[in-house]
């Protein structure tokens, strides 16, 4: 039987339009692991950082034991410390998560997954995800409610359903067999955002790990680099094959696990545009003068002429680049924006965008809806596809105290109004008793006490009425 081994290298490049890397990788011998952090504040690299520093341990020889079961374990372990900082500072409320990682017993891989960052698998030339994103669009590609290729330019595509928050969530647990030959990769949506399935196939099958993972990130930082980019390439080598190129035994970690200054960025068009404009040393008066004594008229008239057209054009130029600039900022500061909000049927939405109008033009969007069980669980939903089990979630479902803090809660990221609308559902009335089974009560209840007034409850002030 031949012996089995990771060869194995972790990279990232914090990208040309983040101010800081919220992404923490790590890679072993017997892990691989890429958790992408949200929130911002610093807290995404927070909780990233927590979740690699609880799990790190499995990278181990596991023996007999239940990867998937050990995997499971240490995400809550983390998502149980993510839990505990938020209580410890609260200005990391909303901070999370996503974890993508893969334990290796020496003959399978146990796969672990919440979120969406992804994982890949390249087996004789074939890229294969081995993930499901847990997002909005992905759960609109399953319901056939749109084709997978519209997915990159949908504008909810940033939208995810699960992450560790601190929250329980449920991940995705999966073995895998491993076999001699395979690459690996797990990546962070910074890579697979801006660069295809296709130029991702054909890239991470070029050189060796370490080759490919760096020639993957250039393809994203040429892309635009518009998020944190972080890539975990692991080929399973045969060490029983004579050829077999010798295998890393220390773990390498990236992003914000590690604290390394950028590397220098291709000279690309989107690089440049990363930077600050900075001015031109100005030419000083004497070198603009004619060097004639005694010029003609027309010749330093035409020469002034000349001299007063340039600082036109460089207003005009730099109107234009502020205009671009200001253009890509609203939208990409409109699509990362959103707040908790009561439509005109009193039902509790998420929108997209800001929270204002300009001349009479709404800068918002409804996104989602929201059910409510009778544990008071909520279900965020398309706005366009309520299903017929929804409960909506409603301001008559709240206390008095608790409504008016619906349209007050604040905009953020989408993770941070989630969490919004999870607290509002904690704060929900209980749901109101059955009516036959409540009268039942109440006649039992006056037969034991003739003669006692009892007042009704009162179920907009005392409970919420399920349909």
């Amino acid at each position: 039987m031949s012996t089995l081994k990771l060869n194995f290298v972790a990279v990232s490049d914090r990208g040309l339009v983040r101010g800081n890397n919220e992404d923490s990788a790590y890679a072993g011998p017997h892990l691989l692991l890429l958790a992408d952090g949200m929130g911002g504040h610093a807290a995404g690299e927070v909780a990233s950082q927590l979740m690699v520093q609880h799990m790190e341990h499995l990278d181990r020889d596991p023996g007999d034991a239940d990867i998937l079961a050990l995997l499971g374990a240490a995400a809550d372990d983390a998502n149980a410390s993510i839990k505990a900082s938020i209580s410890k500072h609260p200005e990391q409320e909303g901070m999370g998560t996503t974890l993508t990682a893969l334990m290796f017993n020496g003959v399978q891989l146990g796969l672990i997954h919440v979120g969406d960052s992804r994982g890949y698998r390249l087996r004789g030339g074939e890229l294969t995800q081995i993930t499901v994103d847990d997002t909005f669009v992905q759960s609109l590609v399953e319901q056939g409610k749109l084709n997978a290729e519209d997915v990159s330019s949908h504008p909810q595509k940033s939208l995810i359903l699960k992450a560790y928050t601190g929250r329980p969530v449920e991940p995705h647990l999966e073995l895998i067999d491993a076999h001699a030959g395979d690459r690996y990769l797990l990546c962070s949506d910074g890579l697979s955002d801006p660069v295809t399935h296709s130029t991702i196939e054909t890239t991470l099958g070029e050189g060796s790990p370490a080759e490919a993972a760096q020639r993957l990130v250039e393809l994203a930082l040429r892309s635009g680099g518009p998020d944190n980019i972080t890539v975990v390439v692991a080929d399973v080598i045969d060490t029983d094959d004579p050829e077999s190129p010798d295998v890393p035994t220390a773990p390498a970690m990236a992003g914000a696990l590690v604290q390394a200054e950028d590397p220098t960025h291709p000279d690309t068009s989107a690089s440049r545009a990363a930077k600050l404009v900075r001015p031109q040393n100005k030419t000083s008066t004497s070198e603009t003068r004619a060097t004639h004594d005694t010029p003609e008229p027309d010749d330093d008239e035409e020469d002034h002429q000349r001299r007063s057209a340039w600082p036109i054009v460089i207003g005009v130029l730099l109107v234009a680049l502020l205009g671009l600039g200001g253009m890509w900022w609203y939208d990409n500061a409109k699509q990362s924006s959103y707040f908790v909000t009561a439509n005109d049927a009193d039902e509790i939405i998420i929108e997209q965008g800001f929270q204002t109008s300009v001349f009479g033009r709404d800068l918002h969007e409804p996104v989602q809806k929201v059910c409510i069980n009778d544990e008071n669980q909520i279900r965020l939903v398309d706005t366009g596809s309520v299903p017929n089990d929804c409960q909506l979630f409603t301001v008559s479902d709240l206390p008095d105290s608790t409504r008016e803090r619906v349209d007050n809660l604040g905009s953020g990221s989408y993770a941070e109004v989630t969490e919004q609308v999870n607290r509002l559902a904690e704060d929900a009335l209980p749901v109101c008793v059955d009516e036959a089974a409540a009268e039942d009560a109440q006649a039992a209840e006056d037969a034991d006490n003739e003669g006692a007034d009892a007042e009704p409850e009162t179920p907009a002030e005392a409970c919420r009425e399920v349909k």
